[in-house]
């Protein structure tokens, strides 16, 4: 495959695979508020992910587990994803795959570094992908940082606003820095900083500020 084409053929295997993701994200929040609420909720996608409308009133109870179900449903995908890989080369091999591309510091075995070796790079570009963000994606939303999911389940259970946002706050902070130093991901300490920020911002909105 010429590099022109296998450049595009990757950049379309990943909008695929994020737009499958985020559809399956987003139909765990929706079918989940339906099913505890009996209205049919709305989903959107938009330029960085997908919004799921209940369209009635949550209770925090109700909100806890609608807000679960997102990346739950992602990890369900990435267990599929294990599944299939498994199925076509072997328990085995299929997990030690699946292992190094959800947990880089495990090491690949003898036999699954000479399967991999045969496999075309289109199939190994889809099993990673589908890896990364239905594993990553969905660990890194359940942090808890308002307005991702993490941060919502922990103000479904959190009485205080005042907390909720002081903890996106110190957690956004925390993981923007662990990101940029550790790491070197720019994007991730940016997006991270902007939350954090956000947060912030939220704080002073609320009455009393730190106190």
């Amino acid at each position: 495959m010429r590099p022109d084409r296998e450049g595009l053929t990757n950049i379309l295997l990943w909008m695929v695979i994020v737009f499958i993701s985020i559809l399956v994200h987003e139909f765990g929040h929706a079918l989940t508020s339906r099913k505890m609420t009996g209205v049919n909720p709305s989903v959107k996608l938009v330029a960085m992910g997908g919004l799921a409308y209940p369209n009635t009133h949550l209770t925090r109870q109700q909100s806890f587990w609608v807000t679960w179900a997102g990346p739950l449903a992602g990890l369900g995908l990435f267990v599929v994803t294990a599944l299939a890989t498994c199925l076509a080369y072997g328990f085995p091999v299929g997990l030690n795959l699946v292992g190094v591309l959800a947990l880089p510091w495990i090491d690949l075995t003898p036999e699954t570094r000479l399967v991999a070796l045969q496999m075309h790079g289109v199939t190994i570009k889809i099993i990673s992908s589908m890896v990364f963000v239905n594993f990553w994606w969905s660990i890194i939303n359940l942090l808890p940082v308002f307005p991702l999911d993490g941060g919502q389940i922990y103000a479904a259970v959190q009485p205080s606003q005042k907390k909720v946002f002081q903890v996106g706050m110190i957690v956004g902070i925390a993981v923007a820095v662990i990101a940029l130093v550790q790491f070197q991901m720019i994007f991730a300490a940016a997006l991270f900083g902007y939350l954090a920020y956000q947060n912030y911002q939220r704080l002073q909105e609320t009455s009393g500020g730190f106190r």
